[in-house]
């Protein structure tokens, strides 16, 4: 590639071979913009998938960084002034890349911006996607197993406080002020929101911008993971994000609902299994380490 790309995305691969095969294939073949893809774990060779690309690189580092690490090593390698963070199961629509560009041209106050992420049937996942940072009432709803109500999908140009990272470009410079991803949120799960906390503290506005599509698988980790295993990051890093922004005591509060709330969840197999879990006995030991993780202080991890 001669000179720097105008954008980099950075997509951190897990096991994920077929949707980073066609994030790929979708990838434009414009030098202007390069695709980073960080193999955190691969039963295959992706080199071949990009051994006819000057535009596309696989980063191979033998072991699952997590998320975060991921990103911030793509990061390190990138030397454009716009950062595109993406999971693989997140695909460009034709025309998004420079959607986001003119986007950013527009919103010249914009730390960045998250383009509308629709499924495969082309319905818009702005309920999920678009959220509030959560304050203390929101994550002892999530301790409970209760999701926020999902907001309206908004105007195009309306700033957005925690948009979901498989899709978010940013400035570099705005990245660079917030300090990274905080690698401490391991394997995944409230990087992102901890870094639109970082980011609205500098000063930093991300703003909605549907003239750029994605098509987004919606949680492909979560299966390969195991519901179990998923249950515990996705709930210390809840830990780790209210003690990090709300404090010791809060983080007390939030472990003995939380434990609360499994045991209660357990008790209440017989009537309803959990969607993510295989079955109910895969659903009972999940649930029953996430207790005791709770109530332990999460040294079980």
């Amino acid at each position: 590639m001669s000179g720097p790309p105008l954008l980099t995305a950075v997509a951190p691969h897990w096991h994920d071979e077929d949707n980073v095969a066609l994030l790929v294939q979708s990838w434009p073949r414009d030098e202007r913009f390069e695709l980073i893809v960080v193999d955190n774990g691969s039963a295959e060779n992706l080199g071949v998938l990009v051994a006819d690309r000057t535009n596309v690189d696989v980063l191979d580092v033998d072991r699952n960084l997590g998320f975060a690490a991921a990103v911030n090593l793509g990061a390190a390698r990138s030397a454009g002034p716009l950062l595109l963070i993406l999971n693989t199961d997140a695909r460009p629509e034709s025309g998004a890349l420079e959607s986001l560009v003119r986007g950013m041209e527009e919103h010249r106050d914009a730390g960045g911006l998250a383009p509308r992420l629709v499924d495969e049937g082309g319905a818009s996942q702005a309920g999920w996607q678009l959220r509030r940072l959560p304050d203390l009432r929101t994550l002892l709803g999530y301790c409970c197993f209760v999701e926020p109500r999902a907001l309206r999908e908004p105007p195009a140009g309306s700033p957005v406080e925690q948009p979901a990272a498989c899709a978010l470009l940013l400035r570099r410079n705005a990245f660079d002020a917030a300090g990274w991803m905080d690698e401490q949120f391991w394997p995944a799960w409230f990087e992102d929101v901890d870094l639109a906390r970082r980011l609205r503290e500098r000063g930093a506005t991300i703003r909605y911008w549907p003239g750029a599509t994605f098509r987004h698988g919606l949680g492909a980790s979560v299966a390969r993971l195991g519901y179990g295993p998923f249950l515990l990051a996705y709930y210390g890093n809840l830990d780790r994000y209210a003690r990090k922004h709300h404090g010791l005591g809060a983080a007390l509060l939030l472990r003995a609902v939380l434990a609360g709330s499994a045991l209660l969840r357990v008790l209440l197999l017989p009537l309803r299994c959990p969607q993510r879990a295989r079955n109910r006995a895969d659903a009972l030991a999940g649930l029953g380490r996430l207790a005791v993780a709770a109530i332990v202080g999460w040294r079980t991890r």
